[in-house]
């Protein structure tokens, strides 16, 4: 049986280093060696091999992790096995300096394969992976083909669906549970959830890419100025507006930039994926507006329909779009060519988006009206007067209609009539949007905290995220709530 070093082997596959050894090999030794550490680890006592490339033994093709070396840890072996990957993917040892930053971002070719190699070689031991078994697992899913996701991604846009009522069936819970913070900047969207990642831009114009798992920075990508605007995930691509005029569309398998086009003066309305397009509301100059529709593959304009200042995102009914604008009225578009179905005056600027809960669509103004129209033909359903201006965008579930106002209030109501069921205070305006699991109701508030809130307005717990406050909405998935402030990413859990 042919016996060599890992160093030998890379020698002989690469000609002497003069070629590439792959990716794929790399990646696929890389999670050979991560399993060989968990059965060195699992040993009793445990065992922490030398992986020097010199000293790791290579049999019919496959690595071997023998003996042990003084002044190890399980974090060391990681940090060590990331060093080895590196090497191996790109022929270059690695630095001194990921002790103090980490490894380099960007070098290899998906953002799965990139966070395995920043979750191997973090700068801190608490930001690696917890076991050799969890890195073993890291890497071999990342080895997976690049491609579109297998599963629908559980919250892929601003209000968690295209109806943008900001509700899925959630667990009794009485409490929130911290589970990580990452301090990545100032947050004013919501962010887009993958089965992985939490994907978010920060207010100065960065778009983040976070490991759900641990809080770990994956990936950071300059994108604007500034950005406020929500993100939305179709496929594999995201779309996201930015505060200098345009809409991007980001690749979220490997972080590649595919299209960047400018389509006003300021973009804070969040995209709404439909077919093989994306709708989006404009700002221009002197209270001018609308909205437009993109080819959702390259960013080419399909259509414009003007309208005053669009702040709203546009929501959708069937095969209705309903937006809200400055100009005081809701727009219900066809959204194959943007023909008006039909408007309705409401009153105030509306920047509150709607959310579409079977046959009408609840909106609100900045004079404190909060209305429901008929889907077909925009006749009022009914009309509450909050008496305190209102951005907060409505959320239905349960049979109730909550929502937030600049006089710091979350008010409950009964969703078919609008009559007023609750008014809870909190300490300053409340901007965000608030977020339903079932008959909890969670939202943010300006004065830095995140409340959960049950069906008759009690609330049930309260945490404090930032001094700086909390104008995100949060987003959803199962137990898990994700949400900014203004000094970062947070992850909590519904707990009973």
């Amino acid at each position: 049986m042919e016996k060599e070093s890992l160093e030998d082997h890379l020698r002989r596959a690469t000609r002497n280093f003069t070629a590439p050894l792959g990716e794929e090999r790399a990646m696929a030794l890389a999670a050979e060696l991560a399993r060989e550490l968990a059965r060195a680890h699992a040993e009793a006592p445990p065992r922490h091999p030398d992986l020097d490339p010199s000293a790791v033994a290579v049999v019919d093709g496959h690595p071997r992790l023998d003996g042990t070396s003084a002044g190890s840890d399980v974090a060391e072996d990681l940090f060590r096995l990331g060093g080895v990957l590196y090497f191996m993917a790109t022929g270059d040892r690695p630095d001194v300096s990921w002790r103090l930053d980490g490894p380099p971002a960007g070098t290899l070719s998906t953002l799965a394969r990139q966070a395995a190699l920043a979750a191997l070689s973090a700068a801190r031991a608490a930001d690696r992976f917890a076991s050799a078994s969890e890195a073993a697992g890291a890497l071999d899913a990342a080895l997976a083909p690049a491609a579109v996701p297998a599963t629908p991604a559980p919250w892929p846009l601003f209000r968690g669906d295209s109806s943008r009522r900001g509700a899925r069936p959630g667990p009794p819970a009485t409490s929130l549970a911290a589970a990580w913070e990452a301090r990545v900047g100032a947050i004013t969207a919501s962010p887009v959830l993958t089965s992985t990642l939490a994907i978010v831009p920060t207010a100065d114009g960065r778009l983040i890419f976070v490991d759900r798992a641990s809080g770990r920075r994956v990936h950071e990508k300059p994108l604007a100025s500034a950005v406020e605007s929500s993100p939305a995930l179709a496929d594999r691509l995201l779309h996201v507006g930015t505060d200098d005029g345009e809409v991007v569309g980001v690749d979220v398998v490997d972080g590649a930039e595919r299209y960047r086009v400018r389509v006003g003066r300021l973009v804070r309305s969040s995209p709404l994926p439909w077919q093989d397009r994306v709708l989006v509301g404009v700002v221009e100059d002197k209270g001018t507006g609308g909205v437009v529709a993109l080819e959702a593959a390259k960013g080419k304009l399909a259509w414009t329909r003007k309208a005053g200042a669009i702040f709203s995102s546009p929501a959708l009914a069937g095969d209705t779009v309903i937006v809200g604008s400055d100009d005081g009225s809701v727009y219900a578009l066809e959204p194959n060519k943007g023909a008006v179905l039909w408007t309705q005056r409401i009153g105030g600027k509306v920047r509150a988006t709607p959310a579409v809960d079977g046959d009408v669509a609840i909106v609100a103004d900045f004079e404190g009206r909060l209305v429901a129209l008929a889907v077909s033909g925009g006749a009022r359903a009914w009309t509450a007067e909050l008496g305190h201006a209102v951005y907060s965008s409505p959320c239905v579930s349960a049979g109730l209609c909550v929502v937030g106002c600049h006089e710091g209030h979350v008010h409950g109501l009964d969703a078919r009539t609008g009559e007023a069921r609750f008014l809870t205070r909190t300490r300053g305006p409340v901007v965000s949007a608030p977020t339903a699991a079932g008959d909890r109701f969670v939202v943010g508030s300006t004065d830095g905290s995140l409340y959960l809130l049950d069906a008759e307005g009690r609330i049930l717990h309260q945490v404090s995220l930032s001094r700086q406050g909390v104008q995100s909405s949060p987003a959803l998935d199962g137990a898990a709530v994700i949400v900014g402030s203004a000094e970062g990413l947070h992850a909590l859990r519904l707990a009973p």
